[in-house]
Parts: C-alpha cells; sequence; structure tokens
C-alpha cells in the first residue's frame, strides 16, 4: 500500500495525464516505436516488417518492440501518449513489490523488505529507466523471476508452472541485457545452491532447467526471429562493445549521484557515458550492503557481495583486463553494448545486502551494545566527511563558468538525508512501544524515498499534444512506396548535439529533422533509424561506408545511392541551420529491366562510388546468380501501378523478353517473391537490396514477408503455454523441501 501511494506521489502528471515523458529515447525511440506498434494493432496487423526505416527493417524481432509483451494491450487499448508513462510507471511499481516479496522470503523482516522494496523501485537506474519501456518491463520482472525461481527449487509443482510464466514475460519484455544478467544471477545461484545442498543437488538442476525450457518455448515465438535477426545483424561482427564504461572515479556517484556529471536541458549525465544519468540507491543503502559483506556471515550474501564486485569491475569496461577477456572468451557479452550497463545487477544486488544488514539481531549485550554504538557514530562520521569530500573534490575540479553549486548542494543534501535516515533507524530500533516504532519506521522509510527521488533533478515533462500526429513535417513530406527522406550523417552529427533550452520547443524541432524514429509519427519513410539491431548489409552500406568519416571511406552519400533508394527530400544544414531540399532525381522504389552485372559483394558495396555505374541501366548481382539468371540486357519494362504495404508489394509486370525487377528495400531472406502464385528466387542486388527474375510477357508479382521462424515460435509457444495450463490445473501433492541453515 505503501509503495502504490509513494508511486502515486512521485508521478501525479503523468497518471492524471497532464504530462508525460519526453528526455533522451523516450521521445526519439520509445514513443515512436510505440506508436507505430499501434498503429499496427489498431489496423489489424502484426508488424514483423517496418517499412519506414532504414530502407525496411524487422520490427517484432527487435528485442524492444513488445509486439508480443502481453502488458503492451495496456497502451495498445488507451490513448498512447497517457498511457505509456503509465505503463512505464507501473513497471517501476511492480519491480518494487517484487523486490519487497523477494527480500522478505531472503530476510523474514517486514521492515527489512519494505527498504529494499523501496529502493529498487526508486533507484536511480530505475528512474532512468523510465524512457525505455522494455527495460523497465525488464527491470520490474527481475525480482519476481528471481523470487520465483528460487521457491520451484524447493516446492516444484506448479511453482514451476509461475516460474517459468513469470520468466517468460520478462523474455518477452524485450529488456536483453536486464534478462542476461538476472540469469546471471540464477545461474550463479544454481551453481552455490548445487555445491552446497547434497540432498537436492538432483531435483535442483533439473528444476531450473525445466524451468529454463518452459521458458524457451513459451518465448519461441519472439526468441527465433530475434536470434535470426542478430546472426544476420552488425552485432555479429565481434565489434568490442568498449563505448560508455564506468569511470574509474565512479564510485563516488553512489555517494555524491551528480558527481563528475554535465547537464543539459537539465539533465545530468556522467562524463564518461551516456546511457543513465543514475545508478544511485541512497548512501545508507551502500553503508548497510557493506555491513553485510562484513557481519552477516551467510553463503547467499557471500554470493551477491562476490557477484556485486565483479559486476562493479566488469562495468569498468577496458580499464582492467577482466572485461577484455571475459567478451573474447564468452561471446554473449556482446549483447551488453555499453560496459556500463553491467551495474544493473549492483543496483538489483544492494538493496538486498542492505535488507540483511537491516534484518540481522545483534546479542543484546550491555558493553557490545555501547562499543557498537560507538562504531556506528564512527561510520556515521567517516560516510559524512566521505560524502563532503566528494563534493568539494567535484568543486574543485570543474572549471571556471561550470555550475558548481548544484552539485554541492545535492552533495550537503545527500549527507543531511544519511543522517535522518540513521537516526530514525535508531530510533526505531530504540522505542519499545510498537505503535510509535512502526510510526518511526514509517518516517525512516518515507525519508528513503525523498533521498531517491530528490537525487537528481526530475526527468523532463511536457505536455502529451507533443505528439500528435502531423505536428511537424517536412513539406513536402514523402509518401510511403514512392519516395524517401533521408538524414546525411554529417548533418545528423552536426545538429545531434545541439539542444534547445525549451524542452518542447527542442522536441518539435527534432521532429522537424527526424531524429531517432520520429518519422513513425508522421508516417514518413526514411532511410535512417535508431534501432538496436541493424541489418549487416544495410550497416555495412550506409555506415561502414558512405555515412562513415573512417579514413579511406567517402564522408557524403553518393548520388546514384540516393537516386536509388528514392530520395526526394534530403537535410541540409550549417549555420545552426537546417532545412528539408526537394530532390527531383529520386527513382521509383520499384524498377526493372536493368542489365545485370555479377559480382563478389565487395565490388558491389563499392559500385555507387564510380560516377560511370547508373542504377536505372544497370544491377549488380551476385555471381552465384549468374547460372540461373536468363536475363543478360536492357529491356523495356511496363510497371502498373504496385501496391505497397508494409509487408508485402503488388503488382503487374509486363515485358518483352526476361527481365529483372528491383525493389529498393534491403535485402533479409524472410522476403519471399511470387510469379503468379510460383515462387522464384530472390536475390542481393546492389549488395543490399532485393532483386528477382520475370519470365517475358505479362504477369502478376509479389514480394512477401514470410518470417517462418516467426510462425514455428507461435507454434511452439502456444503448445507450450496449453501444456503449461494443463499441468497447472491437474492436482499435484507439492514436494517442499526447506533450504538449508545459513543460507
Amino acid at each position: 500500500m505503501l509503495l502504490a501511494l509513494l508511486t502515486l506521489a512521485s508521478f501525479p502528471d503523468v497518471f492524471l495525464g497532464f504530462q508525460t515523458f519526453v528526455s533522451r529515447d523516450f521521445g526519439f525511440f520509445s514513443y515512436p516505436i510505440a506508436y507505430q506498434l499501434r498503429e499496427s494493432f489498431w489496423h489489424g496487423e502484426l508488424p514483423l516488417w517496418n517499412p519506414l526505416n532504414c530502407c525496411g527493417t524487422p520490427f517484432l524481432a527487435q528485442w524492444n518492440t513488445q509486439v508480443l509483451y502481453p502488458p503492451a494491450l495496456f497502451y495498445l487499448l488507451f490513448p498512447l501518449s497517457w498511457s505509456l508513462g503509465v505503463f512505464c510507471v507501473l513497471h517501476l511499481f511492480w519491480g518494487g513489490l517484487g523486490m519487497f516479496f523477494l527480500a522478505h522470503r531472503w530476510t523474514q523482516n517486514h521492515l527489512a523488505a519494505a527498504f529494499a522494496g523501496i529502493i529498487f523501485a526508486f533507484n536511480g537506474l530505475m528512474l532512468s529507466s523510465l524512457i525505455w519501456p522494455a527495460t523497465i518491463a525488464g527491470l520490474g520482472w527481475m525480482p519476481w523471476v528471481v523470487w520465483l525461481t528460487e521457491r520451484a527449487w524447493r516446492e516444484g509443482g506448479r511453482t514451476l508452472i509461475l516460474a517459468a510464466i513469470v520468466g517468460a514475460l520478462q523474455m518477452l519484455s524485450g529488456g536483453a541485457e536486464v534478462i542476461l544478467l538476472t540469469w546471471t544471477w540464477l545461474g550463479a545461484a544454481t551453481l552455490f545452491e548445487f555445491i552446497r545442498v547434497d540432498g537436492l543437488r538432483g531435483k535442483i538442476l533439473w528444476r531450473t532447467g525445466l524451468i529454463v525450457l518452459l521458458i524457451s518455448g513459451l518465448a519461441a515465438a519472439q526468441l527465433l526471429p530475434f536470434l535470426d535477426l542478430l546472426d544476420y545483424s552488425r552485432r555479429q561482427e565481434s565489434i568490442p562493445a568498449t563505448d560508455w564504461p564506468l569511470s574509474l572515479t565512479g564510485w563516488a556517484n553512489f555517494f555524491t549521484p551528480l558527481f563528475h556529471c554535465h547537464s543539459y536541458q537539465g539533465v545530468f549525465m556522467q562524463d564518461c557515458q551516456s546511457w543513465i544519468n543514475s545508478y544511485y540507491v541512497g548512501v545508507a543503502t551502500v553503508v548497510l550492503a557493506l555491513g553485510a559483506m562484513w557481519r552477516v556471515r551467510r553463503g547467499r550474501v557471500w554470493l551477491l557481495a562476490a557477484l556485486t564486485w565483479f559486476c562493479l569491475i566488469l562495468a569498468l569496461g577496458d580499464a582492467t583486463p577482466v572485461y577484455g577477456w571475459l567478451s573474447r572468451q564468452v561471446s554473449v557479452i556482446g549483447l551488453i553494448q555499453y560496459p556500463i550497463k553491467f551495474v544493473i545487477l549492483p543496483v538489483f544486488i544492494l538493496p538486498l545486502l542492505a535488507a540483511y544488514d537491516l534484518a540481522e539481531k545483534p546479542p543484546a549485550t550491555g558493553d557490545k551494545t555501547a562499543r557498537r554504538n560507538g562504531i556506528r557514530g564512527l561510520v556515521w562520521f567517516a560516510v559524512v566527511a566521505l560524502v563532503l569530500g566528494i563534493s568539494w573534490w567535484d568543486w574543485k575540479s570543474r572549471p571556471a563558468g561550470d555550475d558548481r553549486t548544484t552539485v554541492w548542494w545535492n552533495g550537503l543534501a545527500r549527507a543531511a538525508f544519511f543522517t535522518a535516515i540513521a537516526g530514525g533507524w535508531w530510533f526505531a530500533k530504540k522505542i519499545p512501544a510498537l505503535t510509535s516504532r512502526r510510526l518511526w519506521q514509517l518516517l525512516l522509510l518515507l525519508l528513503v524515498w525523498q533521498d531517491l527521488y530528490q537525487h537528481v533533478p526530475r526527468t523532463q515533462m511536457v505536455n502529451r499534444a507533443i505528439y500528435q500526429p502531423g505536428l511537424s513535417r517536412p513539406l513536402p513530406a514523402p509518401h510511403f512506396g514512392e519516395t524517401r527522406a533521408m538524414v546525411p550523417s554529417t548533418t545528423g552529427a552536426e545538429f545531434g548535439h545541439l539542444f534547445i533550452t525549451n524542452v518542447t520547443t527542442d522536441y518539435i524541432w527534432r521532429r522537424f529533422v527526424l531524429s531517432g524514429n520520429c518519422n513513425l509519427l508522421d508516417d514518413i519513410p526514411s532511410c535512417d533509424g535508431f534501432f538496436p539491431l541493424y541489418l549487416g548489409r544495410y550497416a555495412a552500406l550506409f555506415y561502414n561506408c558512405y555515412n562513415s568519416r573512417t579514413p579511406g571511406c567517402n564522408s557524403s552519400t553518393p548520388g546514384q545511392l540516393l537516386d536509388f533508394v528514392g530520395v526526394s527530400e534530403i537535410l541540409i544544414g550549417e549555420a545552426n541551420r537546417c532545412e528539408w531540399t526537394p530532390r527531383s532525381t529520386g527513382m521509383p522504389l520499384l524498377t526493372g529491366g536493368q542489365k545485370p552485372v555479377f559480382t563478389d559483394n565487395r565490388t558491389a558495396a563499392q559500385m555507387f562510388t564510380n560516377a560511370n555505374f547508373n542504377p536505372r541501366r544497370e544491377v549488380c548481382l551476385p555471381v552465384e546468380a549468374k547460372t540461373f539468371i536468363t536475363a543478360s540486357n536492357t529491356t523495356v519494362v511496363k510497371i502498373s501501378s504496385p501496391k505497397f504495404s508494409a509487408q508485402q508489394i503488388e503488382t503487374a509486370v509486363e515485358a518483352d523478353a526476361p527481365t529483372l525487377l528491383v525493389a529498393a528495400q534491403i535485402y533479409y531472406h524472410p522476403w519471399r517473391a511470387y510469379v503468379d502464385g510460383r515462387p522464384t528466387r530472390l536475390w542481393p542486388a546492389n549488395y543490399a537490396f532485393q532483386a528477382f527474375e520475370v519470365p517475358a510477357g505479362s504477369h502478376h508479382v509479389k514480394l512477401v514477408y514470410e518470417d517462418r521462424r516467426f510462425y514455428l515460435g507461435a507454434v511452439v509457444s502456444l503448445t507450450t503455454l496449453a501444456g503449461c495450463l494443463i499441468f497447472y490445473c491437474i492436482p499435484r501433492r507439492s514436494t517442499r523441501c526447506e533450504p538449508p541453515k545459513g543460507c
């Protein structure tokens, strides 16, 4: 009840619909993705493919689009500008509630569990993650997955089904890094229990394996397309992810959250990374967690402490040899793109360690009590001195003209809250009367919440009308199936770090220049997009070659490529000004009659730099296609009124001789070509696009996106769900096993 009230008190404008989030990725990535999903839902379509970004890209297979996440129905059914923000905040509450149950199971102490729940719900990582629905949803399910999986180890029976369903919900939420780190903890805990408990080893192993198998089955409809996209994406290029590590001084931000941070539009970010603006869990939480590591003699506490330190070392990235060595040995580490993301697990663990310390009951001996009070006084003095020292360090190290006062006052506030929380905890333990003690405990929890809620400036919010479709469109706007817009990388880099002080004006301007995925809000097809996974051919062509500033690469996209992909509007920026400039030479997105030129991939990727190459008359095909293609010269082709939809292109073609039909859409193997209803081979054309041969005469042709891995996964998921429901409804005797003492 208290957690629900605190959640409402923290975000009243969001719940009442007066304002919603806009800061950083929420406005440029999360909201447009949710808008695209909602539009598909109300048009009765399953969005397997997104034709509006990156010259076409998979949509459902991306790990954070939440197409198959059941709670996403909330923002699909209700007005999106209100419901998406509420959806994120409700997962914050859900995570705190799950942490309460998990901490209570481990400590058997209501105060310690409530403390851990509030810390987890309102820590800096959770508040920062409100801009990512997938991440906050994954975090919201994290304690539930751990709690129910550990229950399933002991009890078996129906608890196995509950653990599998909760694990599948987290899997479908799309927070890939959160899921990976959740199972890092569970894997370590499984190994720990296997070594420690003689009588339960077999049950722990097979029950854990069964839960993993059931989760994989329940989430197969999402996992199979995702793994397929991952295999074809540029994350498989083994490029080391060394950007945005935790700095060597990042430990100081656990005590003073604004230490070595810079501000834009009121949002403070660390100098070394721009993923989250805080991972603060409260000074009191860190002190209690360190106390648990020191004095609580339990195996689980030691395991929690070891994982905390290990993940903090990994978060430092290449500052230590550990990250580089582990990433070479375990390829899945590449899914965690930025080393700073390893702080997710310590932020999850620290409230649990603090709960253990709060629940620990020291022996009631007079001499030892006095000694402990003296030690507590010294700890308080040392911590306050450390917080103030860090604030002074930041004050002295900032250049003249920077905002020093904000960080200094923030540090003073953290020291004051720590003092108040320590005092509240001391009084709550000393007062014998139950009613008075509970009031002090309530005051303690409110102080903890206020410390977290105010530790950084609030996330920027705006009026919901800012997301209204058609609010800002380049004129004349490109139309789907006809032309595309493009923001060159040089222009995007020039304006990417410019910010207008007024948040509303800044976001409207960014919608105008189609930042991130803002083109989805106005149904504008674009050559660009902002996704965690890009098809390898698209990434190699647009980023590695033509939109790259790497020495040896071109600094601007050649006109042949712009013509071929149908660019009719291009953003030109100079001297802090930008405007959309029309282009009249763009080709239709579906053309035919070009002469085939057979070449290797490298040559095909470089062809657009050759001024002699004419995409209207030539098309590059892979060498292996030569034995299958009968067309040899340019031909006259009549393409009658092609019809474009999200996952299908359909038209009538008439030609005097065998000819090639070329689509300026990124090649991906689930696309299938049909001529008069009969399948025909689809080839990569001009390195990254699509082409297939059409015989002479008049024919009806189709390009259809058929993700067979999704259909197979859907069958597996539905079958697994049916099996789980049947098993759950059959009465069974629970095999309950008690945990060993000392855990």
